[in-house]
């Protein structure tokens, strides 16, 4: 019998060198589901319930960060957002992604699916994000 995805989550902790604590699984857990890119903001408000707090959660980020299970994503509206780096548990490539900004909105969309091809010469260096803007789906069809 498999595990379940909680007990290979904890077991994803584990093998990144941190200790679980509810914390740790509850905002790993948040990122895991999540459909797009969060704020620090609405993983509290979305853990408030479990009670933890909004500098645990802070700190808990940072640390997912430093073992490479989240990203920090600053698409230049002065608010990171916060997404899995890989797919916890199975992968730890912490493959990025492109993301659309709505320059209606302000929502981040993964384009996890998207290609997106760019040139870019080899003397410019390497690119670590792309982010485009555009108008989501659901900004497009209340503007027509």
């Amino acid at each position: 019998m498999g595990k379940s995805p909680s007990d290979r989550l904890r077991q994803r902790l584990r093998d990144v060198g941190l200790r679980v604590t509810p914390a740790r699984v509850a905002v790993a857990r948040s990122l895991m589901m999540a459909t797009g890119p969060l704020t620090h903001l609405e993983i509290a408000d979305n853990l408030a319930a479990a009670d933890v707090d909004k500098s645990t959660v802070f700190r808990v980020l940072q640390d997912l960060i430093s073992a490479g299970l989240a990203r920090r994503l600053d698409v230049g509206d002065h608010t990171w957002r916060y997404e899995q780096a890989s797919s916890i548990p199975a992968d730890t490539s912490g493959h990025a992604h492109p993301h659309l900004l709505c320059v209606d909105c302000g929502s981040v969309t993964c384009l996890e699916d998207a290609k997106v091809e760019l040139k870019v010469p080899k003397a410019v260096g390497d690119i670590e994000e792309v982010i485009l803007k555009g108008h989501c789906k659901p900004c497009q069809d209340s503007n027509r």
